[in-house]
């Protein structure tokens, strides 16, 4: 634990607070907006996946998974307990949720993002109700799923928003992907590197 203070992050280093969150219940399903689709995603290359990773992280840091050689990124996306579904629209992707099975009982997901120009528009609700019914449906007990002080200020909100509650908190210290050459210099141009 850390006493109450003020600690210094090294250089080329982030620190956030990440919000642990739970589900007990699912919200009321909503239609799927016109012209979206939900696809699963079972054969995807870890280059795509990237290039879908970043299109829906970039300005929000997300790193983890730019991290992972590809080796370890192939062998997770393979995993039969994770899953990987892309929303469309027109054939190209928006966004991506990817959820992790491995806990009996208590999935949790993992990535939920959706690309820039695909904000706004009514699609987050949709789709944590879609996933949400799915998971109570399928037998999850509860669902979990983890924000930061890096992501959307109106996440937390949302998730809020949508049944989850928050759990416990914790500070993270991590390297800045842009100093890492993992995302380009004007990601996320709202958090200065240092």
């Amino acid at each position: 634990m850390l006493d109450t203070g003020e600690y210094d992050v090294p250089q080329g280093h982030l620190a956030v607070v990440v919000t642990h969150l739970i589900c007990r219940r699912a919200m009321e399903a909503i239609p799927a907006p016109e012209g979206m689709e939900l696809q699963i995603e079972r054969a995807m290359s870890s280059e795509t996946y990237r290039r879908l990773f970043r299109m829906v992280g970039r300005d929000w840091l997300w790193t983890s998974r730019l991290m992972l050689e590809d080796d370890a990124l192939v062998a997770l996306l393979i995993d039969p307990a994770v899953a990987l579904y892309t929303v469309r629209s027109g054939g190209g992707p928006l966004g991506m949720v990817e959820l992790d099975l491995n806990r009996s009982g208590i999935p949790r997901i993992a990535f939920f993002g959706l690309a820039p120009e695909a904000t706004g528009r009514g699609l987050g609700h949709w789709l944590m109700a879609h996933f949400q019914n799915m998971l109570f449906e399928g037998g999850a007990e509860a669902i979990r799923l983890d924000t930061c002080t890096l992501d959307s200020p109106q996440a937390l909100r949302f998730y809020l928003g949508t049944g989850f509650e928050a759990e416990r908190r914790e500070v993270r210290v991590f390297p800045d992907p842009r100093a890492l050459g993992l995302l380009d210099e004007d990601a996320a141009p709202f958090v200065p590197r240092l």
